[in-house]
């Protein structure tokens, strides 16, 4: 489905299941584009968030945006809809001046709208990643 029919689909969801790029130290976690949407959207509909996030990706970084450390894709491919070679609004965008596209790879998640992260050590809040980093450094863990 589209990002756009969240709002349709999410009153018959019970819970939202997302990956994670990495969980940051201040309870940020980062994933693919469009999951800041859907966490948020969720949130709004009362909706439980489950991030799925190993400890191994967890980081002792901070994160407040997407915007501040995230890779570029390519922007020539914002400019293609899949299967639809009549939407080519934006084909010649280069030739526009004042254009310029942006093509993020990641969003940065909120620790506000996660319900819990589910670990191999458990399931977690947000707020509970640098506990997990203070273990995992600090000789014998529970890891």
């Amino acid at each position: 489905a589209y990002i756009t029919s969240l709002a349709y689909i999410l009153p018959q969801v019970t819970t939202v299941f997302l990956g994670a790029a990495s969980a940051l130290a201040n309870g940020t976690v980062v994933s693919r584009v469009g999951t800041a949407a859907v966490a948020a959207t969720a949130n709004a509909f009362n909706i439980p968030v489950v991030v799925c996030c190993e400890t191994y990706k967890f980081s002792h970084r901070v994160q407040l945006d997407a915007i501040t450390h995230n890779e570029l894709g390519d922007p020539d491919a914002l400019c293609e809809v899949k299967n639809r070679p009549d939407v080519n609004d934006l084909r010649n965008w280069n030739d526009l001046q004042n254009l310029r596209l942006l093509n993020l790879r990641y969003d940065a998640v909120q620790d506000k709208y996660i319900t819990m992260i589910a670990t191999e050590v458990g399931m977690i809040p947000a707020s509970s990643v640098p506990v997990i980093l203070r273990e995992y450094n600090t000789g014998p863990s529970l890891l």
